[in-house]
């Protein structure tokens, strides 16, 4: 925990989606079958959007059963972030909870004045990891809903195949891999940009 490396792949439909899924090259190194989660996610902002401004994001994320709490820091050079998560049953939790996990201590006084709902998603994702040859493992997961703030919605239908071990060009090679076989694009904006996209919009 700690770090992120990932890749969003915009997907056009539901269709293309299933063809990636339970593709015969991807079932040979996928570990299992997929496991279904059901996403409902609220994400957090100060009044005066400081956590916006230094491009993090601070979520609460129901999945299946259980809550859990993310921030994230901003995109480095080499495309990983800082990611830290904690389970939490309130933004209060959350905040205590993300500290003790290694999340950076400004965020203690980002957040002093307290924080609210900004935006929101909720999508249905099916996820297993996939393992390669020289070890390297992956998460890749399939996500179909929307994007949503007041009464805006923005559709979601993407992939995301994020690095949970080994070798990050392993996995960067993976996604390249999908989006030229798959006539994929990637999709630059975080489904929290999107969501927030349309509360200025």
């Amino acid at each position: 925990m700690g770090r992120e490396l990932e890749f969003k792949l915009a997907v056009p439909d539901t269709r293309v989606l299933e063809e990636i899924l339970f593709d015969k090259e991807i079932a040979a190194v996928r570990q299992g079958g997929y496991v279904l989660y059901d996403m409902a996610t609220v994400y957090y902002d100060t009044e005066n959007r400081d956590l916006s401004k230094r491009k993090w994001t601070l979520r609460l994320r129901q999945e299946n059963m259980d809550l859990i709490a993310t921030v994230k820091t901003p995109v480095r050079a080499d495309q990983t972030r800082g990611e830290w998560e904690c389970p939490a049953r309130n933004m209060e939790e959350a905040i205590e909870g993300l500290i003790r996990a290694g999340a950076p201590r400004e965020l203690i006084f980002l957040t002093a004045n307290g924080v609210q709902p900004l935006c929101l998603a909720r999508f249905s994702r099916r996820a297993a990891q996939v393992k390669f040859a020289d070890g390297t493992v992956c998460e890749l997961a399939g996500d179909v809903g929307i994007v949503a703030a007041g009464q805006k919605e923005s559709p979601i239908c993407e992939i995301e195949v994020e690095l949970k071990e080994g070798d990050g060009e392993t996995a960067r090679a993976f996604a390249v891999e999908l989006m030229e076989r798959f006539g994929l694009q990637q999709e630059p904006l975080s489904k929290f940009q999107r969501a927030a996209a349309l509360v200025e919009g």
